[in-house]
């Protein structure tokens, strides 16, 4: 068995702050995958949401985390004029979220590419990369 089959990647773009998310999604011609209210409830039934949120999820996929994050970067540039308006937004931080899950005989092997890096520094967007 190689490490491909045994990596589970998640991709999505989380936009975070003080907005409308409704804007946000007229600005980019995209339906979120999942989008909230500051105050509105959260995951947990207790805890209450502190900032306005969009997410767009861009795939859950078995391979390799760099090759997931770069096919991620090539959704994004499809909309990249309207995402660089919308995180030039005062109030509005965005994150390029990847969360790994190697399981128990894997091992995850995160290499970025330079194209990758360069369209996140140009588009002002944050990496979070979770390995669980």
């Amino acid at each position: 068995m190689t490490v491909e089959e045994l990596v589970e990647v998640a991709v999505s773009l989380r936009l975070t702050g003080s907005f409308d998310p409704d804007e946000v999604t007229a600005a980019l011609g995209i339906v979120p995958s999942d989008q909230w209210r500051v105050g509105q409830q959260g995951q947990a039934p207790k805890l209450r949401r502190n900032s306005d949120g969009w997410v767009l999820g861009l795939g859950a996929v078995a391979g390799q985390v760099g090759e997931q994050i770069d096919r991620a970067v090539g959704q994004l540039a499809q909309i990249g004029e309207p995402l660089g308006r919308v995180l030039s937004t005062r109030g509005i931080a965005g994150c390029l979220t990847v969360a790994v899950d190697a399981g128990d005989d894997g091992w995850p092997v995160v290499l970025i590419s330079a194209a990758a890096l360069a369209f996140l520094a140009s588009s002002g967007l944050s990496l979070d990369v979770d390995i669980i």
